[in-house]
């Protein structure tokens, strides 16, 4: 049985929901930027810029198009109608518990979730795909246009 599990996170509500038609993933020596920009034309910045005791921004970052990405519907519709707290015209993002990606992780001969326990599994889903983020703290979002 799938022990995974996503949890609806909302930091953020200006961006449209299911109408994020643009991301663009950047990761420099000043660590990582994910900026959104949905069909107004408004435009955030999730960024991960803080220095993780594993020596790096961020744990592990991958994309994956949206319709391999398809195993997440069953539980995206479970946080759904788990969650009621959320502004649903907006976008949300998602943390699973039980992640198979740190689960992965762990795997690697390096510092772990039994190391680090408040390790995160983030969630960015938009139009074409899905950007999954590994890290022991929240992002910080800046708005850069809101339409």
């Amino acid at each position: 049985m799938d022990s995974r599990r996503l949890h609806i996170w909302q930091p953020v509500t200006c961006l449209e929901r299911a109408q994020i038609i643009n991301a663009t993933l950047n990761y420099t020596d000043r660590g990582l930027c994910l900026t959104l920009i949905d069909r107004n034309n408004t435009e955030v910045d999730i960024i991960y810029d803080k220095m993780s005791p594993i020596q790096d921004y961020v744990w592990s970052f991958r994309y994956t198009g949206e319709i391999p990405r398809s195993d997440l519907v069953d539980m995206v519709t479970e946080a759904m109608t788990q969650e009621q707290s959320k502004n649903s015209s907006a976008e949300w993002f998602y943390k699973m518990s039980n992640s198979d990606y740190i689960e992965w992780f762990d795997q690697l001969p390096w510092i772990g979730s039994k190391e680090i326990p408040t390790v995160e599994h983030h969630i960015y889903c938009y139009n074409d795909g899905v950007f999954d983020i590994i890290s022991d703290y929240e992002s910080r979002f800046v708005i850069r246009n809101n339409a």
